[in-house]
């Protein structure tokens, strides 16, 4: 009996464990933008970090019936060598980094019996950042030492991004040092105007309206921008965030706890699409986290006809912890009353 106890003991202190990891991964919209821009121009960013390899493919993070919580892992050729270049993109410091990228990087290795390199991109300026190397003790004696990457965006030179073959990272350049500026945007868009990128244009626009906080400047943004959709309105990225937008703004105001933030989630949800809008995210964040539940997501979305009740609703996926739960909250959803 007592061996048993221990080991659903231990069972709940691991379960509580991943659940605490997975917390700590970094927030939309920063993950989202950031995964979405190294897709599309990977060999940029593999070249960025590991100068001279070749970019070779996108491991599937689906090893052997295990899921890897990993940002990013990359198939490259390094010296002559071919690896997995693990990347962890953060936004704000984590106490437990060292140990999610030392179990990301070990896990990796385990299951591909290839070399990991891990590399963990800080995008915006914070402090309390765990350093390496990771270091584990029993007893105060040393069993593990871990060597990992850090990269701050905030302390790269803007020039760096504009050097020959990294012109995939030039809507990066709001992130860079100095980078939070009216003159930064537009010398990005010069840029990528005089290489012919216009396609990340979207993506630019993007990442300046992630630092870009002051409401001058938000709205000298949205009119800079709106001058130049005839450019890049037709690239599918464009679109894209335009969907994403009023997830944005509803995860930015969960985050900051903060109503204001929600009333302004919602503001952008109406402006574009209102109830079909809200629909639509309710099932792409079922879908996110319990996909077999998309069916009756979609079913019960269709029938909800009030913007508070899609709200909470958004906002019960996001929170809850089990997919029973979720599945109850759907079922019940359009015969909810809303609150006042």
């Amino acid at each position: 009996m007592a061996k048993t106890k221990g080991k659903e003991q231990k069972s709940r202190l691991s379960k509580a464990k991943r659940r605490q990891l997975k917390g700590s991964k970094v927030a939309q919209p920063w993950d989202f933008w950031m995964k979405a821009l190294t897709q599309q121009e990977a060999q940029a960013l593999v070249s960025f970090l590991l100068p001279g390899a070749q970019f070779l493919g996108t491991r599937d993070k689906e090893l052997e019936a295990r899921t890897i919580e990993a940002d990013l892992l990359l198939n490259v050729i390094w010296r002559g060598i071919e690896i997995i270049l693990h990347i962890e993109f953060q936004r704000k410091a984590d106490k437990n980094m060292g140990l999610r990228v030392w179990e990301y990087n070990v896990v990796t290795r385990y299951l591909t019996s290839c070399p990991v390199y891990s590399v963990v991109i800080y995008l915006e300026e914070e402090s309390g950042i765990i350093e390496p190397p990771y270091k584990e003790e029993v007893l105060d004696e040393l069993v593990h030492v871990f060597f990992f990457r850090n990269l701050k965006l905030w302390e790269i030179l803007p020039a760096v991004f504009k050097q020959s073959g990294l012109d995939g990272l030039l809507p990066l350049l709001p992130l860079t040092q100095g980078g939070k500026s009216r003159e930064m945007v537009e010398e990005m868009i010069a840029e990528l105007k005089a290489r012919d990128r216009a396609d990340l244009l979207p993506y630019g626009w993007a990442f300046a309206g992630l630092v870009l906080k002051e409401i001058a400047d938000i709205q000298w943004l949205q009119e800079r921008f709106s001058a130049m959709k005839n450019l890049f309105q037709e690239f599918p990225v464009y679109k894209q965030i335009m969907q994403e937008s009023l997830e944005k703004g509803l995860e930015q105001g969960l985050e900051q706890g903060l109503q204001q933030g929600l009333e302004k989630g919602l503001q952008q949800g109406l402006q574009q699409g209102g109830l079909q809008q809200l629909r639509q995210m309710l099932v792409h964040r079922v879908q996110k986290r319990f996909p077999v539940l998309v069916p009756l997501a979609q079913e019960q979305a269709a029938l909800i006809k009030d913007v508070e009740v899609l709200r909470n609703m958004i906002d019960a996926v996001i929170d809850a912890e089990t997919m029973e739960e979720v599945r109850c909250r759907l079922k019940e959803a359009h015969h909810r009353p809303t609150t006042s």
